[in-house]
């Protein structure tokens, strides 16, 4: 059983580091910035991202997919392709659970080429009207400094995966929801989901109380694949 860890936007690898040393078994992490690429891709959507995933890395229902943000969205599409179990850290399944003020694909791709999404001002303003005092602060700055410096078409690249609309229903169901009400970025999902402490970023802030639950379904899901096989022999 292979653990695939995908970050969410703006995010690199590091944003798993304190839970994924305490989860077992073959692990491999997703550079989305590597993989979306800095060539404008105005056909990109999550729903054909994801699929190409599923090529590049064959992932099968024997793997299992722990996505945080964004990462848990692409997830939730692998899952639609795939049939692997699913890890959703912060993440959603209904297109109006982000928080944004801006609706429009367009009006924001425009803002991030411009210099007007992503600068010193903006970042200055959110930390002190949200992040401020926060444990996570420091975080939530690094991941927007790397938005700032960052190449804007890779940033709108990723950006289609949240916005652009797909073009079919999923149906595909979380195998396991983590969510901190206090979650500014966000919304708490209309399903059932295993509620943490902190913000966003308690996978950073309050990782054992991320990383329990999952090793916890991850013994489950070991006990019940080896069930299945005994009953097929």
């Amino acid at each position: 059983m292979r653990i695939i860890f995908i970050h969410g936007f703006g995010e690199s690898e590091a944003i798993f580091d304190k839970i994924a040393p305490h989860i077992a078994g073959e692990q491999i992490f997703l550079d989305v910035w590597e993989l979306v690429g800095n060539i404008p891709r105005k056909d990109l959507n999550v729903l054909n991202f994801a699929e190409s995933l599923v090529e590049k890395y064959a992932i099968t229902q024997d793997d299992v997919i722990i996505g945080h943000s964004m990462g848990g969205w692409i997830a939730y599409h692998i899952k639609h392709f795939t049939g692997s179990s699913i890890v959703q850290i912060g993440s959603w399944t209904d297109t109006d659970r982000p928080y944004s003020p801006i609706k429009s694909g367009k009006v924001v791709y425009w803002l991030v080429r411009n210099g007007f999404l992503f600068n010193n001002a903006v970042k200055k303003y959110l930390i002190k009207t949200a992040y401020e005092g926060k444990p996570s602060r420091q975080l939530y700055e690094e991941i927007f400094d790397s938005m700032i410096h960052g190449n804007k078409e890779n940033i709108i690249n990723q950006l289609r995966l949240i916005l652009t609309p797909v073009p079919e229903k999923i149906t595909a169901k979380p195998d396991l929801r983590i969510h901190a009400k206090a979650d500014l970025v966000v919304r708490v999902p209309r399903e059932p989901f295993h509620e943490v402490p902190g913000d966003h970023f308690t996978l950073q802030t309050h990782p054992a109380m991320v990383y329990e639950p999952i090793v916890e379904f991850l013994k489950d899901l070991k006990r019940d694949w080896n069930s299945d096989k005994y009953e097929k022999f």
